[in-house]
């Protein structure tokens, strides 16, 4: 397994990816490359099985050690990481055996946003949160910030469907001074072929699902057929996730799609409940997909706030310190109008 560095054609600088112009680019010409053109030129040495680099397969605390096309320095990853940047001379390296064969993704979202749009993205959302400290919003916080493509599964499915349940309609009716209510029960058959699209899992386990999860939504339109370019001047994660580890999450999440889908056909019943339901999947696609995220390390007063941005929409996950000040004057406003309230009361009262 060897490492991939993507030079500049014109002067053979490293290579990055620009979110911003959606092109690569090279600090120190200043060429610039479309996606495709840089693909075309590393398509050939992608796609050979043949690796000409020396593999170091010393495991060193749970790392692995390869070699720098550029400096030649050692480079120790954990075993998912599959693109990274060399500690000594600050180049990009792709592990390329790490997302080949089986691994190989299917498509991948490139960055939309830079490093810069991503911070003013986090100083936007935050800014006008009530309770947060004042001089929380401030680039001298900013400890770490690093892009990262995450590894998810999407499936789509077409299930054939069949559901029993029982309805409820009400009839209610006045006669003299007696409101009468007449219950009628029926039983409903709904079956169908139901189209599910884009269900989502991580296919990380080392990370925070709930991260993972929250920095949906994606405009999936925009995903790329995969290719290793993309990866230049970002880190990327290889799954650890199999089918096999998430399949029956998935099909209970697909039930659950189709049986509301369902449902819904009831609209005109009252108090609907299930009472049989299968279905099966006539049609399943997965689909292994690479998708942006900014990690931003954020240092407040000697405590670490990690957050994580979707690098493509600005999406902010992560939690916020509250202004002490704020929530004690807060607290205080509380308890001063309950004692006014208090007080009106017991002179009403009495």
């Amino acid at each position: 397994m060897g490492t991939v560095n993507y030079n500049c054609p014109s002067c053979a600088a490293p290579l990055t990816f620009n979110p911003e112009r959606q092109r690569f680019c090279c600090e120190y010409c200043l060429s610039e490359f479309s996606p495709e053109k840089i693909q075309q030129i590393y398509s050939q040495r992608e796609q050979s099985g043949a690796d000409n680099q020396q593999e170091f397969k010393e495991e060193q605390h749970e790392g692995y050690v390869f070699r720098c096309d550029s400096c030649g320095a050692e480079v120790v990853t954990t075993s998912s990481t599959a693109a990274t940047t060399c500690f000594y001379c600050h180049n990009p390296v792709v592990l390329k055996g790490r997302l080949s064969g089986d691994f190989r993704p299917d498509r991948i979202i490139p960055f939309k946003l830079s490093h810069e749009q991503a911070v003013e993205a986090f100083k936007n959302n935050v800014k006008n949160k009530h309770f947060l400290p004042k001089d929380f919003v401030s680039d001298s916080h900013i400890q770490k910030m690093t892009g990262v493509y995450f590894p998810y599964w999407y499936i789509d499915t077409q299930q054939d469907s069949h559901m029993v349940a029982k309805g409820k309609k009400y009839r209610h009716w006045t006669t003299g001074s007696r409101r009468y209510t007449e219950t009628s029960y029926y039983e409903l058959y709904r079956s169908g072929d139901v189209y599910v699209r884009n269900v989502f899992e991580r296919a990380l386990s080392a990370t925070d699902r709930d991260m993972l999860q929250c920095m949906h939504p994606y405009d999936l339109s925009q995903a790329q057929k995969f290719s290793m370019s993309y990866l230049s001047g970002f880190q990327a994660e290889k799954r650890d996730i199999e089918k096999s580890d998430i399949q029956q999450m998935v099909d209970s999440r697909v039930d659950e799609y189709c049986k509301q889908i369902l449902k819904d056909t009831c609209n005109e019943y009252s108090g609907v409940e299930i009472t049989n339901y299968f279905d099966r999947t006539d049609i399943e696609n997965w689909s292994y997909t690479l998708l942006p995220v900014w990690i931003m390390t954020y240092n407040y007063k000697g405590k670490i706030f990690p957050y994580a941005i979707n690098g493509q929409t600005g999406k902010i996950y992560g939690s916020l310190p509250a202004a002490t000040s704020k929530l004690v004057l807060l607290s205080s406003v509380i308890s001063g109008i309950a004692a006014i309230i208090g007080l009106l009361g017991g002179i009403f009262l009495s």
